[in-house]
């Protein structure tokens, strides 16, 4: 990891809880007034606030977002915007993308957290919430298990199995696009070390680069050494795009 990741600060910002699904619902049946409906401890609350704007629902003044707005529409049920929400973490969350990068494979959190201490000059209690936050995520919405990005098993210490899964369409595009943004350049190469659609998903590179040579997106040029961002408005990757190829 370079020395730039490393001086990343937010690798535990969510108050040692990961999302959980009936929090987002909590959220979506009442917008206002879910933080005083009582069902949520005071530093939950603070942990859903922040969150929220992690999984991409909020923007950073906490107005929803795009992705609220499809949340709302078409409930937790889908799939297809849990992937859009794990891209969002995975750009979003720092402690994500590093476990992104890992790759598929079974973890134990007590590895979990060797691997990262190592890899990073963080206090022990940073990195111990930071895989709580994780894991919490993993095992308490469909990313974990449906979407093959860690299953989670066991007593203590838990343990997570990644297989990983080929993302939809929408989701190769919206990680096409949030890494453009990351990397703030608008010539990318696949042999670049960069977090790739098949990084956030830890699926086979070979199946993301022929849905993206399929898809031809006239916002951006394909090639066999990489991709030119041609379009830099935000919008070929956000809601216009995403609604014509979700199912």
């Amino acid at each position: 990891m370079n020395k730039g990741e490393a001086e990343k600060t937010g690798w535990a910002r969510h108050q040692h809880f990961g999302l959980r699904r009936e929090w987002l619902e909590l959220y979506l049946a009442d917008k206002k007034g879910w933080p005083q409906a009582g069902l949520l401890g005071n530093r939950q609350v603070d942990a859903l606030r922040v969150w929220l704007k992690t999984a991409g629902l909020a923007d950073g003044s906490g107005r929803p977002t795009w992705l609220d707005e499809l949340f709302t529409a078409r409930g937790t049920g889908s799939l297809e915007l849990w992937e859009l929400l794990w891209v969002n973490v995975v750009f979003n969350f720092p402690t994500a993308g590093w476990y992104a990068r890992l790759g598929p494979g079974q973890r134990t959190t007590s590895e979990l957290r060797y691997l990262l201490q190592a890899a990073l000059p963080l206090a022990n209690w940073t990195i111990s919430n930071a895989v709580m936050e994780l894991a919490g995520l993993l095992e308490r919405t469909p990313v974990g298990r449906e979407l093959g990005q860690g299953e989670v098993s066991g007593g203590r210490p838990r343990r997570l199995t990644r297989r990983g899964t080929a993302p939809t369409d929408a989701a190769i595009m919206m990680a096409v696009g949030r890494l453009y943004l990351k990397e703030q350049r608008s010539c990318l190469k696949w042999d670049d070390d960069l977090i790739w659609p098949w990084t956030v998903f830890g699926c086979g590179r070979e199946a993301v680069l022929a849905r993206l040579f399929d898809l031809q997106p006239g916002s951006l040029e394909l090639n066999e050494t990489g991709v030119i961002i041609r379009n830099l408005d935000r919008e070929w990757w956000e809601c216009g795009s995403i609604l014509t190829t979700l199912r």
